[in-house]
């Protein structure tokens, strides 16, 4: 596998789950690590296994809805390093006070809020697209960048999980667009869609809804897969979803 030496990444959701694997295995490979999410105290751990793993990382705590956080974001990166090689797309998920009273079911799409969808695609889908409006810029103008973000296997395929599923699916139409809209730059955009991943927001979910003993992949294999796209993957494969663990 190809080194990341002198890279720039951001890993957004890096404080824990896939985001906290994906920025060690793209630090371990040599890149320097942006790790970004809003809980300053998971993402500083995390940086601390980097550094103690002899990698390099800073942390930046921002609210990644919000357009001009991810501005921030990006320009405090630039000021430091001049320049953004790599994007991972992980930030999201499915908040907990959405299924904290469901009784072992999926929400039926006609039973959602307003409020609970709006925010679902507020966290799944938003940021991952002003995470793109604010770092593609730049890797056109350096004609050259790899982006990577984390859809699911819900977006994928048939799935009773309402807004979670149509979120997931939209990253992977964002992803064909993107890829698109930047392959005249030298800009690689693709996706991971992982099945059910043992994070520890995942195991929250799982109790809730009575499935604690649920078949689960590694936020490592994730993480694996997202260097498989960043290191070894041909110029040539841009808008693609690699599809994991489709047995759970």
């Amino acid at each position: 596998m190809k080194k990341l030496d002198g890279k720039v990444a951001i890993v957004t959701g890096a404080g824990k789950g896939i985001g906290r694997e994906a920025a060690l295995a793209i630090a371990a490979k040599g890149a320097t690590v942006a790790a970004v999410a809003r809980t300053l105290a998971d993402l500083d751990e995390t940086v601390k296994m980097i550094k103690d793993n002899g990698g390099s990382a800073i942390s930046l705590s921002h609210d990644l809805t919000v357009g001009a956080e991810v501005q921030a974001m990006v320009g405090e990166i630039m000021n430091k390093y001049g320049k953004i090689d790599i994007l991972v797309n992980n930030a999201g998920g499915y908040p907990s006070e959405i299924y904290k009273n469901i009784e072992h079911q999926a929400i039926k799409l006609w039973d959602w809020t307003e409020e609970q969808w709006d925010q679902i695609i507020k966290t799944n889908v938003r940021i991952p697209f002003l995470c793109m409006k604010e770092v593609l810029p730049v890797m056109i103008g350096q004609r050259s960048g790899k982006v990577v973000s984390v859809s699911s296997r819900m977006g994928r395929i048939a799935s009773q999980m309402g807004a979670y599923a149509v979120a997931k699916g939209a990253i992977i139409t964002m992803t064909k667009t993107a890829a698109i809209q930047t392959q005249e730059y030298g800009i690689q955009v693709n996706a991971v869609s992982p099945g059910i991943v043992d994070t520890p927001g995942q195991r929250v979910y799982n109790h809730s809804v009575g499935q604690d003993g649920v078949q689960m992949g590694s936020a490592a294999d994730v993480a694996n897969a997202i260097l498989y796209l960043l290191c070894d993957a041909p110029d040539v494969m841009t808008g693609q979803s690699l599809d994991l663990f489709t047995t759970v």
